[in-house]
């Protein structure tokens, strides 16, 4: 399960960006996730509810947002969603195609409050 380990470094990551930031309590990590990304949704959030309680705290809410992939044609330039897998062209039906969003895991935002105050600031 490649789950635990994306979300291990994701955790590193998160980490380090708020030590950079001074520290403070993380509350939310936003993480954006293609449909070809190969990342299992639920084996991830459950990953991340058994392994953030070990670096931040049980609190920490992971919002896992799901992106459609979307290519675009290198022939006419048309930019479309992948649909089924289907790797052509609408326009001009050429099967050359360039993915551009879909296929990743992104860490979007970290909310979280500064040790000092109670106000959200989002990194």
């Amino acid at each position: 399960m490649h789950e635990r380990s994306l979300v291990q470094n994701l955790l590193k990551q998160v980490r380090q960006i708020v030590a950079d930031q001074g520290g403070g309590r993380v509350s939310e990590i936003c993480v954006q996730a293609g449909e070809m990304s190969g990342v299992e949704p639920l084996l991830f959030a459950s990953a991340f509810e058994e392994m953030v309680v070990d670096v931040f705290s049980a609190e920490c809410r992971l919002k896992l947002d799901l992106v459609s992939v979307t290519a675009v044609c290198t022939h006419c330039q048309h930019q479309f969603e992948v649909v089924d897998f289907q790797f052509h062209c609408p326009e001009c039906q050429s099967g050359t195609v360039d993915v551009i969003q879909g296929d990743g895991l992104q860490l979007m935002s970290i909310t979280m409050e500064s040790i000092d105050s109670h106000e959200g600031v989002s990194a």
